[in-house]
C-alpha cells in the first residue's frame, strides 16, 4: 500500500511540474526526474520506480523534440516508445502493442501536421509490407527456436518473481537467445558460466521439454 501511495504522490508532482513548468520547460523537469529515478533505482531497486523512469524519459525526449520542431505528435511518439520499452522490460505483450499503436498514431498525426505528400504514404506502405514479408520468412525458418525462446522467457519471468529480482538480472535478452539456440548441455554450461550453474538442471530439463513434439 505504501508503495502505491508513494508512486501516486510522485506522479502527481511530475504532472504538476510538466503542466506548469516553473523555471524550466516541462521536458527538462522530465529528464531531471528520470535521471534521479534511475540513480535511486540503481542504489535500491523498488517496484515501479524503474518503470516510472522509463516513461518519464520517453515523454521528456518526445516533448523536447516537439519543442524543437513544433510537431506536437512527437510527444505521442515519445510516450509510445516508452510504453514499448516498458513492455519489453516487463515482457508484457499488451504494453508493447499499446506502445506500438501510440507510435503509429503519432506518426500519422505527424504526417498530417507537416502536410506530407501522398508519395510519402506510399513509400511507408511499401516499407511496411517489405518488413512484414521478411519477418514472416524469418519466423517460418525455425519454429522450434520460437517455441524454445517463448518457454525460456516464461521461465525467466517466473524465476525473477520467485527470487524478487528483475528479469534481466536472471538472464539477459542476449543470453535467452543463445540458450534457445543451444543444442547441448555443454553449450548451456558455457552460456551460464560458473556463477549460475544452479540454473543448469532446470534449464536443461526445460529445453528437453521444448524439443518434444
Amino acid at each position: 500500500m505504501r508503495g502505491y501511495l508513494g508512486l501516486a504522490l510522485f506522479w502527481v508532482g511530475v504532472v504538476y511540474l510538466a503542466l506548469t513548468h516553473p523555471l524550466f520547460p516541462g521536458w527538462v523537469w522530465g529528464l531531471l526526474l528520470a535521471a534521479l529515478v534511475f540513480a535511486l533505482e540503481h542504489r535500491r531497486p523498488v517496484p515501479g520506480l524503474r518503470e516510472s523512469g522509463v516513461l518519464l524519459f520517453g515523454w521528456a525526449v518526445g516533448a523536447a523534440l516537439a519543442d524543437l520542431t513544433g510537431l506536437l505528435s512527437l510527444k505521442l511518439v515519445g510516450v509510445g516508445s516508452a510504453l514499448w520499452a516498458l513492455g519489453r522490460l516487463r515482457e508484457a505483450e499488451g504494453l508493447r502493442s499499446l506502445g506500438a499503436a501510440a507510435v503509429v498514431a503519432g506518426g500519422l498525426v505527424g504526417l498530417l501536421e507537416v502536410g506530407a505528400a501522398p508519395w510519402v504514404a506510399l513509400v511507408l506502405v511499401a516499407l511496411g509490407l517489405g518488413l512484414l514479408l521478411r519477418g514472416g520468412e524469418r519466423e517460418g525458418e525455425d519454429p522450434e527456436f520460437e517455441r524454445r525462446y517463448r518457454r525460456l522467457l516464461a521461465w525467466r519471468r517466473a524465476k525473477a518473481e520467485a527470487e524478487g529480482r528483475r528479469v534481466d538480472e536472471v538472464l539477459s535478452d542476449e543470453e535467452v537467445v543463445l540458450l534457445a539456440r543451444a543444442g547441448s548441455r555443454e553449450e548451456l554450461e558455457q552460456i551460464l558460466g560458473h556463477g549460475r550453474l544452479n540454473y543448469l538442471e532446470e534449464l536443461a530439463l526445460l529445453l528437453l521439454q521444448v524439443q518434444e513434439p
